[in-house]
């Protein structure tokens, strides 16, 4: 007999795989997980609408399956925002290529609450990335140095630092945990 728990989680990756099924990549607790989920693309399918990127739910898991999904945020309104979409991305490709099991539920916690600003709040978008960023950065072991007015952040000048800051991460840290002294990210 399977075991079967449950687990809550954000999608951050689907893969569809053969004519119905879907593979999904799920950022959780314990670190990243790829589950399978049966029958998702046929016509009138139970979870269909639930299985949408970057959805924050609780999943029931029986062996490598989902076979419930219970959604906490369900992030539609990301669609209608081409920056909002496009950081809530970038997230994703952080969470996605980051490979570490004990900071994990901080992790898990910081992507939930920038999933949910993203989703559901007026909050700057770029202030929402830059909190993240620096809070995994922070959970990662790395001294950031995000040196900006957070008053006077211009739509141009939160890109260029947003920009900067994904360069920075992808050249610092490699998708790889390395843990070196200071991040210099000055606007």
């Amino acid at each position: 007999m399977r075991e079967t728990f449950v687990e809550v989680g954000i999608i951050i990756k689907s893969v569809r795989s053969g004519d119905y099924d879907a593979r999904l990549a799920i950022f959780t607790g314990k670190g990243l997980q790829w589950r399978t989920i049966k029958g998702v693309y046929r016509p009138k399918a139970k979870f269909a609408a639930a299985c949408g990127l970057f959805t924050v739910a609780e999943f029931t898991i029986s062996g490598q399956s989902i076979t419930g999904i219970n959604v906490l945020v369900a992030p539609y309104t990301l669609a209608t925002d081409l920056n909002r979409y496009y950081l809530a991305c970038s997230l994703a490709d952080a969470l996605l290529h980051l490979d570490f099991v004990e900071q994990a539920p901080q992790a898990l916690i910081t992507a939930v609450n920038a999933y949910t600003n993203l989703a559901t709040t007026d909050q700057s978008c770029y202030l929402v990335f830059l909190d993240f960023y620096g809070a995994i950065l922070e959970i990662l072991g790395y001294q950031s140095d995000l040196s900006f007015d957070r008053e006077k952040l211009t739509h141009s000048t939160a890109k260029k630092l947003v920009q900067r800051i994904i360069t920075a991460y992808r050249s610092h840290v490699d998708y790889q945990i390395q843990f070196c002294e200071k991040l210099y990210l000055d606007v």
